[in-house]
């Protein structure tokens, strides 16, 4: 088996590597029941090549995907959908309703995309986006249920970091794809007992700070045994990891309080994150260097800057 691709468990769930932008960063996450697979998030087209691979590896092609799920539409979760849907005939697109009227016009999607990181970026990291017939969506209504095989999967609702944003229920492996609602968990960000570190990502536009503490409660509540944030690969201990993620979402909003009044309060807020999160980190025992954790969180912590200082203008 290749290296970018590994079993995850003995329950049929594999984590591939979407290779987006650095090496995991975005998972891609395949189902096998039978006969039959389905997959969780897309990344971008060109993360096809190793969902085709791990398909072969394990004696499937492309007629044997039954459903592809997107937690939200975000590009680095769904900015491949088109290109996959072209892949495998069979599939049936499942997205939340908000979506996916942009699935099958994509335009607005990528224009808003290109507005902030230009055209030649979108080009580059998603080609073109590839409009869905409207007759392939499931429109994922909350606890919508559908069978693969004889595997149940259910979809829930989970907004906070987006509207559109839905987690999805496996209920022979008991497990839980979070998308970005349940917390960022790279693998590099270890401490020396090989415990992961976890933080929450509050991306424009939808931030909302009561619909996420709900979501978490509602998969901690869940009682699944492990949970796959899109941001990367699975986590067990669920409950240890939603009492950190309460904690630190409230952390953010307290921290996006203390920026009122700032002339840039973007810039105001990621410099207080980037002090909080390294401190976080040093408590606990993240073997990286406080250069080599900026390099993993940095981005992540002008995003999450942005959707905050965006939900306070809001608020």
């Amino acid at each position: 088996m290749n290296d970018e691709k590994m079993l995850e468990n003995n329950k049929g769930i594999y984590t591939i590597d979407a290779h987006y932008v650095r090496d995991n960063l975005a998972a891609v996450y395949l189902i096998h029941e039978g006969n039959e697979a389905a997959i969780v998030e897309t990344a971008n087209l060109h993360s096809l090549p190793y969902v085709e691979s791990m398909l072969a590896d394990i004696g499937l092609d492309e007629n044997s995907v039954k459903y592809i799920f997107l937690t939200h539409i975000h590009l680095d979760h769904a900015g491949g959908a088109g290109a996959y849907m072209a892949k495998f005939p069979h599939a049936k697109l499942v997205v939340h309703p908000r979506g996916a009227r942009h699935m099958v016009d994509p335009s607005v999607l990528e224009q808003s995309v290109i507005g902030v990181y230009g055209e030649e970026f979108v080009a580059k990291m998603y080609g073109k986006l590839q409009p869905i017939d409207q007759e392939r969506l499931i429109i994922a209504s909350d606890e919508l249920e559908v069978m693969l095989g004889q595997r149940k999967i259910i979809c829930r609702h989970t907004p906070g970091h987006a509207n559109h944003h839905i987690a999805i229920f496996d209920t022979k492996a008991n497990a839980v794809f979070t998308g970005d609602v349940f917390g960022v968990c790279y693998p590099e960000l270890v401490n020396a007992d090989g415990e992961r570190f976890i933080f929450p990502t509050t991306t424009p536009v939808n931030f909302n700070p009561e619909l996420m503490h709900q979501s978490i409660d509602l998969i901690r509540d869940s009682g699944v045994d492990v949970f796959y944030p899109t941001h990367f690969g699975g986590v067990t201990d669920v409950v240890h990891y939603a009492a950190i993620l309460h904690a630190m979402v409230d952390d953010f909003v307290e921290i996006t309080n203390s920026c009122k009044g700032e002339s840039d309060l973007t810039a105001a807020i990621c410099r207080k994150l980037d002090g909080y999160m390294w401190q976080k980190a040093s408590d606990f025992g993240i073997i990286l260097d406080r250069q080599a954790f900026q390099r993993s969180v940095g981005v992540d912590n002008q995003i999450s800057a942005q959707g905050l200082a965006h939900w306070l203008s809001c608020s």
